[in-house]
């Protein structure tokens, strides 16, 4: 959603979630009494605070409100970037809401994550099934939430972040998009989406690079469910100061690992996209 406002008549912020308001200040609001603190920031169960050098100061309360304090010199699409991200996922940490690191399409009549380190290829296999006719659901920070006990994928993203080879490979133009950051060959590209629907969570492919010539697949199984799934939860080194978020987690996890498939994909390096996503498509339709 576009927010209403915008900074030297630049390109207004997007933010995923309507209903947080987000306010341009030059006074800087602190964490009340944090309960973790490091370099860059603080937290305790809802404030949050963030400051990147050169790009801007942050603060996050209640899962309902946002202060940007932008340092002289910074550039938008910067300010932006660290906005729809970490501050986006202490967001949804205050509010209690289970975020991965992960991108999700509805294929198949199957809700499906996949997870992986920043390279592994979650954006690049998300939008490859998504412009194949997949539906498109979210990029790079996944929500999710329950009802009646089911794990829902929360469709919230309208735009995926791919870059410039990955643009190349799927024949995307690059032209009027525009770049994450201004030193990073990545891209925003506008996707259509299911915003705001929620849709069951079935499969969850944990992607990994390796130097052998063929795609494999392993299925998680038992306790290591629950293990790779805490590893994916987006910016975990919140819950240093979110002691409440530790708790409430663990319960929504245990229940994922019972009810969702979960399968580590070892991807080639060099592999082209689309010869990846006939493979993952076969895996698919064999397995759902």
């Amino acid at each position: 959603m576009i927010k209403s406002f915008d900074l030297n008549n630049n390109m207004p912020f997007r933010f995923p979630i309507n209903d947080v308001v987000i306010k341009i200040t030059t006074e800087k609001t602190t964490v009340t009494l944090p309960l973790y603190t490091d370099n860059y920031s603080q937290i305790n169960q809802q404030e949050f605070s963030l400051n990147v050098e050169g790009v801007a100061y942050y603060y996050a309360s209640n899962g309902t409100y946002i202060e940007v304090t932008p340092y002289k010199n910074y550039n938008l699409h910067s300010l932006e970037l660290y906005l729809n991200g970490s501050i986006y996922g202490a967001i949804l940490h205050q509010r209690l809401i289970l975020p991965f690191h992960g991108s999700c399409f509805h294929y198949n009549d199957c809700g499906i994550m996949v997870c992986g380190e920043s390279g592994a290829g979650k954006s690049s296999t998300t939008a490859a099934f998504s412009f194949k006719g997949a539906d498109f659901l979210t990029d790079d920070v996944t929500p999710i939430v329950f009802t009646n006990n089911k794990p829902q994928i929360w469709a919230i993203s309208d735009r995926i972040k791919l870059w410039d080879d990955s643009l190349v490979q799927l024949k995307k133009n690059k032209n009027g998009l525009y770049k994450i950051g201004p030193e990073t060959p990545k891209y925003y590209f506008p996707m259509q989406s299911d915003k705001g629907n929620l849709h069951t969570l079935h499969q969850i492919f944990l992607l990994e690079i390796h130097e052998q010539k063929n795609v494999l697949f392993q299925a998680v199984v038992g306790i290591n469910k629950y293990v790779a799934l805490r590893k994916e939860i987006y910016r975990k080194e919140y819950m240093l100061g979110m002691a409440a978020s530790e708790g409430y987690y663990f319960k929504q996890i245990t229940a994922i690992s019972n009810q969702v498939k979960i399968t580590k994909v070892y991807r080639p390096k060099n592999i082209q996209i689309e010869d990846f996503c006939s493979i993952l498509k076969e895996f698919i339709q064999k397995n759902n």
